[in-house]
């Protein structure tokens, strides 16, 4: 499950030594499951795509330049193996419905949406420019057993992970790794005419991987504004429709999190922690304003044969919103039957408060609603393959 999250994270493909000669590489991923879905005393039954990993077709290559440095490029985009993905969570009680992976299902999808990057690789690190999965994901995928898919995702609970998988205009540095440390530097441009703060982001991360364990640590700060919106937020407006924004015309979100890991060998178990203060003027749908959201997830990896038993306990609350906690318990099961293909199965629950009403969602997609104090869960059966 981690290596096929770090395979597809940033920089992940082109991690270690460049490859001795020029190489381009078509791959993909084809996701579908069925899908049992319940919220807002409301079900439906899908043909989800893109459950525990989005589906995707990309291309990726190296070209040595000689003395050890080489170039580099991923172009990525998604599609929706069934069809038509979006209309999970039509109906009352919808709220903000995104997909997280990036594979939006509808005719306005941007094409290589997902990852489009080019950059160097050598012996001083990795410098890329494009856009690219976020250091603050990153750090919530590695730590959760479900590897931020199937319906135990850390993004049904983590709404600054689900928002923030990845970043548009992005200038990145890694560099090489030292006695199992790594360090990531990621800018991304505001590109606002007249304001270029407004939009701006910058994404600071250290990680440690070295035997059995594994940790890191990120900040996240985003100047958000109406031109760079996130599907879990909006302004809040006055009596007249207006917006009511700072005078500087954004929002600054601050985001920070943090993960350790252990492998027993018998069981890998992991531990993560975020809070998200949300800028004066922003309100969450399925929430209140000015969110400031503290996240917690225990969860452990059990191989079992050619498969891995997969669970996670987690809870979020909003310090700013009375009766605002949400919690989720999950338990799923992948199975391999070969190094490309693999079965999974998978069910969550998620019991809100009376101010929260958070959905079970899977790998691309998350949904919030406004009922209040409803519970959510989801059950999917289905099979992936990657090429």
């Amino acid at each position: 499950m981690k290596k096929t999250l770090l395979s597809l994270a940033l920089f992940g493909a082109f991690s270690g030594a460049a490859m001795a000669a020029d190489n381009v590489q078509l791959y993909g991923i084809v996701d579908l499951g069925v899908q049992h879905l319940s919220y807002d005393n409301t079900t439906v039954n899908r043909l989800g795509s893109g459950i525990q990993s989005g589906s995707r077709i990309g291309l990726k290559g190296t070209e040595d330049l000689g003395g050890g440095l080489s170039a580099m490029f991923q172009l990525e985009t998604g599609f929706c193996a069934n069809g038509n993905n979006t209309s999970a969570y039509t109906g009352a009680g919808q709220g903000a419905q995104a997909q997280a992976g990036g594979s939006y299902c509808t005719s306005g999808s941007t094409f290589m949406g997902r990852t489009s990057m080019v950059g160097l690789t050598g012996g001083f690190g990795t410098v890329a420019l494009g856009r690219m999965y976020s250091p603050f994901f990153n750090a919530a995928a590695t730590a959760d057993p479900f590897g931020a898919g199937l319906n135990g995702t850390i993004t049904n609970l983590d709404v600054g992970a689900g928002d923030y998988v990845r970043v548009s205009q992005t200038m990145a540095y890694m560099t090489p790794t030292f006695a199992g440390f790594q360090g990531t530097v990621a800018y991304g441009f505001g590109g606002q005419p007249g304001n270029n703060s407004n939009g701006r982001a910058y994404n600071l991360a250290l990680t440690y991987d070295n035997g059995p364990i594994s940790a890191g640590a990120t900040y996240l700060e985003h100047n958000y504004s109406s031109t760079t919106a996130l599907p879990t937020l909006a302004f809040l407006l006055d009596a007249t429709g207006r917006s009511m924004t700072p005078s500087d015309g954004y929002i600054k979100n601050k985001l920070w999190n943090i993960y350790g890991a252990y492998d027993f060998g018998v069981a890998k178990v992991s531990a993560y922690y975020a809070q998200e203060k949300y800028g004066d003027g922003a309100v969450m749908v399925g929430g209140g304003q000015n969110p400031n959201l503290k996240i917690w997830m225990l969860g452990a990896t059990v191989p079992v044969g050619p498969g891995a038993i997969l669970v996670s306990y987690g809870q979020r609350k909003d310090s700013n919103l009375d009766q605002s906690t949400v919690k989720q318990a999950a338990i799923g099961y992948t199975y391999a039957l070969s190094k490309r293909t693999n079965l999974y199965t998978s069910y969550a629950h998620i019991s809100n408060q009376n101010n929260v009403d958070q959905y079970v969602g899977d790998a691309t997609l998350f949904s919030s609603g406004s009922m209040g104090g409803q519970s959510s869960s989801g059950f999917s059966l289905g099979i992936r393959h990657k090429f």
